[in-house]
């Protein structure tokens, strides 16, 4: 058998020569003539085809694209947008390209997960085969640069050098932990080193000021009564009020009734007496202050319980300080320093796990360091209020049940999409001891075909079942128009399925090694990780990004349907509790730049539903999937 001059290996039959495959389809006749070396030859032989190509027929297309199909996105265009929307590199898709070339450069495998990678490659058929190195050619046309930005570089592309789950796993947690400082606090390598804020305290000692100097803006993300400059009622928005709801049913029709809290606050109120939301956490749970003077990496979190409570708790925070607000600004000719919500100095601080349930006043003390003593020390801040509550026993599930092409792709001239989606959902067990992620629950779709603009199709389907107990959830969703072509469509298909299964392979080895305790370090560094629901939101994230560069390197499908949604287990209780109100609507841009709208549908006990909704202006196209979450234990 010859061999591959680029690999010594065999050459698969694909590599040795070219390949036609006719597909016709006819109610007719069918005539084919055939040209022959020897006399008489009825019809002249064509000239000999030129030699199969070895790399992309274009930067990140490796599989024709089919005849009459509809126009693709170039790799170069979905290059960019995730070059824009991402400012974490990925681990696993640097992983995967070292697996690609280190393979099809005819490499033995040098430990456990190479075994198991390179057996299943092994098992691809010869077009799966030279699709996967061609895929490493697209990769290897990017700039250093862009793939600096996207490629987690602490993965070697030498392919003489083997790549192990401890390796993979150590870049993966690094990548996690980097989303989780975007997340939190808008710096990816903000969890390296904790900083102090500004000092922006003055002195008391001259006078009496009724001035808040060490202020709490926000808790987990809701304005307090401390916002500066000052709110009035009509600019807080429902969720950051307490409300009570009842289910009730309005022309057969079930809905909550939700009624504004006024008077015998649980918390803080404002100055109509409107009650400010206690936001519920759990015991375990990380929470985040955002203010003013957090200039103390020394600080700490006082919780007191409020009665019958007499629990009293110090605990350790987290302390990353803003050092991008000025410190000053000139008002009408005067320099004055910057004292309001403007400064965005944040604490965070993990719940003790046996905590017990109640109210309590959260309250940040910080040493004096400010240079006037006559503030006091320790420093401490106003109250702002939690509510510990018990830890949820319910079990969970979430479904989908339609797909809905609100509008096609376009050019609608050129046919119906052929659209497939794919869902992946992990368990994930996220604290201070611990990150796991449990075994895959996969979906995918039958392809939806000929659907135009208006079209519905049910999509009922079990996402996610949760069996046993759980801090969370990642969910992806993924949706592709490929294109109506047969042979173009299986190609895409196999390869993304193929691709699917590498990704199960490599993230149950990186749990694995996450699990047998490399990674173990003081509380102080996995703070971070206390934040369940960043946390989770950024495994999401990670796993979203991968399947996108990988599926651009090689083939011309469009993203049309792109999510990443992590949710803890606190965060179904409350979707499903009609002790609480509806959601707010939610709008936010994905990585490859679909521009995503959540909108609550119903809530009914035990039961929430909303629509999702993906639009894609690169495609011109508007998508919606309807999810239900249900309480079923």
């Amino acid at each position: 058998m010859p061999t591959n001059p680029k690999t010594g290996r065999n050459a698969e039959p694909c590599e040795t020569q070219c390949r036609v495959d006719i597909h016709i389809e006819s109610h007719g006749d069918v005539n084919i003539f055939n040209c022959t070396t020897t006399p008489p030859r009825p019809e002249p032989c064509p000239p000999t085809p030129p030699p199969c190509p070895t790399g992309p027929i274009a930067p990140g297309q490796c599989v024709p694209l089919a005849i009459g199909a509809k126009p693709k996105q170039s790799f170069r265009t979905k290059l960019n947008s995730l070059l824009q929307n991402t400012r974490v590199p990925s681990a696993i898709a640097a992983g995967f390209f070292q697996h690609a070339r280190r393979f099809s450069a005819g490499q033995s495998p040098a430990n456990g997960l190479e075994a198991e990678v390179f057996g299943f490659f092994q098992t691809l058929t010869p077009d799966l085969k030279a699709i996967l190195s061609c895929s490493v050619g697209s990769f290897d046309g990017t700039t250093k640069d862009e793939r600096s930005r996207l490629f987690d570089s602490s993965i070697s592309q030498d392919p003489n050098v083997p790549l192990d789950a401890a390796t993979l796993a150590t870049a993966f947690v690094k990548e996690i932990s980097q989303r989780v400082g975007v997340d939190v606090f808008n710096d990816p390598h903000a969890l390296d080193q904790e900083r102090p804020g500004l000092n922006r305290f003055f002195d008391t000692s001259g006078g009496e000021s009724f001035e808040i100097q060490l202020r709490v803006c926000k808790l987990n993300d809701l304005r307090t009564n401390e916002f500066s400059p000052p709110l009035k009622p009509s600019d807080y928005v429902a969720a950051e009020l307490e409300q009570h709801c009842v289910p009730v049913v309005v022309n057969n029709v079930p809905k909550l009734d939700c009624q504004v809290q006024k008077g015998n606050c649980p918390g803080n109120f404002i100055e109509d007496t409107t009650c400010l939301r206690v936001p519920e956490v759990r015991a375990g749970d990380g929470v985040t202050l955002e203010g003013v003077n957090f200039i103390s990496v020394d600080a700490k979190v006082r919780l007191t319980g409020q009665p019958p409570s007499t629990v009293v708790r110090e605990v350790d925070a987290f302390v990353f300080g803003d050092l991008d607000t000025p410190l000053t600004e000139v008002v009408g000719g005067e320099t004055k320093v910057i004292r309001d919500c403007r400064v965005h100095d944040r604490i965070t601080f993990v719940v003790p796990a046996d905590l017990p349930p109640a109210v309590y006043a959260v309250q940040v003390s910080e040493p004096n360091v400010s240079g006037f003593p006559s503030l006091g020390d320790p420093i401490v801040s106003n109250s702002q209020f939690i509510r510990i509550a018990p830890p949820p026993t319910a079990r969970f599930r979430i479904a989908s049940e339609t797909l809905t092409a609100r509008q096609e792709t376009s050019p609608a001239s050129f046919g119906s999409d052929e659209v497939r989606v794919r869902v992946r959902s992990y368990p994930i067990i996220a604290n201070l001891t611990e990150l796991t992620l449990g075994a895959e629950q996969a979906f995918d779709s039958p392809e939806f075909g000929d659907l135009d603009s208006g079209d519905r199709r049910q999509m009922q389907a079990v996402l996610f079942d949760q069996t046993g107990p759980i801090d969370g959830v990642v969910m992806t969703i993924m949706g592709h128009e490929i294109d109506s072509e047969k042979a173009y469509r299986e190609q895409i298909n196999s390869f993304t399925d193929a691709f699917l299964h590498y990704l199960k392979i490599t993230l149950a080895a990186i749990a694995a090694a996450i699990t047998a305790g490399a990674f173990a370090v003081g509380v102080k560094s996995l703070l971070s990780f206390a934040l369940a629901h960043p946390i989770i939101l950024a495994i999401a994230a990670a796993v979203v990004l991968v399947v996108l560069l990988i599926l651009a390197a090689w083939a011309p499908a469009d993203i049309i349907i792109e999510d990443s949604l992590g949710f803890t287990v606190s965060d179904l209780d409350a979707l499903t509790n009609t002790d609480l109100p509806i959601p707010a609507t939610e709008q936010y841009v994905s990585q490859q730049g679909i521009k995503v709208k959540v909108v609550p549908l119903e809530k009914i006990p035990t039961q929430y539903k909303e629509r999702r909704e993906y639009r894609s202006d690169e495609e011109d196209s508007r998508y919606e999937i309807v999810l239900r979450y249900n309480r079923v234990a």
